[in-house]
């Protein structure tokens, strides 16, 4: 490149020369050297001419044969694009293995802008979500999908859980969506068919429940029978006194076994939910406090910090029974002298329930599961405390339908906190209007 660039100069120069001294042999230096440069600058706008008119053409044919700097500018263009069409062409080829092998999948696949705006899609996700092309290409995925637990999903960039939902082109069919996050904030969608799994889930619960109803029945037959027995008992022999007193204690731990399941049962479904009110979050204390005194000791220590003016919205009788169940399960898990400590802070993001307390601790290693229905991290433990195992599992159901989320942080011997974040939107730290206010003092479960 250097020695076209100096053959080129030197070129111009030796013109130069030339022309001065024809100038002066011929007495007209000034206007033989003009035709010089006039010329030069008429030979460099030809070959620029030449260079625009190929380019226009997309540099397909073979470029204007010419010489000097100008040759070596055709050819080295020429060159480039004969690199990028050959790039192009692998490249093409690569994206269309890539879109025939996701066109061949049957999970569905969706690419959307940040906006959440359509830009491609297999036939997998147009067969579940109907989509058409090109029609809906371009159009925002929340108009194709209209759901209001999809919106919320999508708007509100819930993707650290999948979610399932009915589709909306196909009858029966439920499908889980999980998205993904890429580049510049654009949506990468995976949507699969769960109906088998959905439908699957749906005779667990339908199963837990018509059981539940159903054993409900000869439970309070077989307790009327004992507690009539116990009006006898001194008539009886000790060891039947002893066995009447067993199983007395067994059929209330059957009884609130099966209330939990029912209770459970009920949130999973959505069935005769409470209308969501605003409430005095130290009134909802205040009921449990009442509630759990025969459980709690003297050695038990139980302290609030809940300001007066706190106010949560939601059902009634699920917050009562999710704080209730994070309380209950303090106390029984606290040592005698063990401290519980419950606790309201609120913020412009969020308000958060607290109920810390000083027992065994959890080994980290088990606190993914203890939302599980039944699991325990001791196994002896709900004979010794009377738990039935469902607990948490019912405060992860209340908490889904308040859109809180439950933090829960353990140490071995050093006890555990166990928080329940609600939304902004649910809290208020002041005066609320009447007509929205909505107070109770009794238990709403007696």
């Amino acid at each position: 490149m250097k020695n076209i660039w100096r053959k080129t100069i030197l070129s111009w120069l030796a013109g130069l020369a030339a022309c001065v001294v024809i100038g002066l042999i011929i007495g007209q230096l000034l206007g033989v050297l003009l035709l010089y440069v006039l010329g030069s600058l008429y030979w460099q706008l030809y070959q620029l001419y030449q260079f625009h008119s190929w380019l226009r053409y997309s540099g397909k044919a073979a470029p204007p044969e010419t010489s000097g700097i100008w040759g070596e500018v055709f050819d080295s263009v020429y060159r480039l694009q004969k690199k990028q069409r050959k790039s192009k062409r692998k490249m093409r080829q690569a994206l269309n293995r890539i879109e025939n092998s996701t066109t061949a999948l049957k999970e569905g696949v969706i690419m959307a802008d940040n906006e959440g705006n359509l830009e491609w899609w297999n036939n997998s996700a147009a067969h579940f979500l109907g989509l058409m092309r090109p029609v809906d290409r371009g159009q925002a995925i929340t108009n194709i999908v209209r759901n209001p637990d999809f919106y919320r999903y999508f708007t509100q960039k819930r993707f650290g859980e999948p979610l399932t939902i009915k589709s909306p082109a196909k009858e029966g069919v439920y499908l889980e969506v999980q998205t993904t996050l890429y580049d510049k904030n654009d949506h990468l969608i995976f949507v699969r068919d769960v109906t088998r799994l959905h439908l699957l889930e749906q005779m667990r619960k339908d199963f837990v429940a018509n059981a539940s109803h159903e054993l409900k029945t000869p439970l309070t037959v077989i307790k009327g029978y004992l507690e009539t027995l116990e009006m006898f008992a001194d008539s009886l022999p000790k060891s039947m006194q002893k066995g009447i007193v067993n199983m007395s204690e067994q059929s209330e731990r059957m009884e609130q076994l099966i209330e939990d399941l029912l209770l459970l049962s009920r949130l999973e479904s959505d069935e005769k939910r409470e209308e969501n009110q605003w409430h005095k979050v130290s009134d909802l204390f205040e009921s449990i406090q009442k509630a759990i005194a025969p459980i709690l000791t003297d050695k038990h220590i139980v302290t609030a910090h809940i300001p007066e003016n706190s106010r949560l919205y939601g059902s009634y009788k699920e917050l009562y029974s999710a704080f209730s169940n994070l309380i209950v399960n303090a106390v029984k898990y606290s040592p005698d002298g063990g401290n519980i400590d419950v606790s309201w802070e609120s913020s412009d993001l969020n308000g958060v329930f607290s109920v810390k307390d000083s027992g065994l601790g959890i080994e980290p290693r088990y606190i993914p599961r203890l939302t599980e229905r039944f699991f325990r991290v001791d196994k002896g433990r709900g004979s010794k405390t009377g738990g039935t195992g469902l607990g948490l599992a019912i405060v992860k159901h209340v908490l889904l339908h308040h859109d809180a989320k439950l933090q829960i942080r353990s140490q071995p011997g050093f006890g555990s906190t166990f928080s329940c974040h609600f939304p902004a939107n649910r809290t208020r730290s002041g005066d609320i209007p009447e007509t929205l206010f909505k107070s109770r003092d009794t238990n709403p479960l007696d």
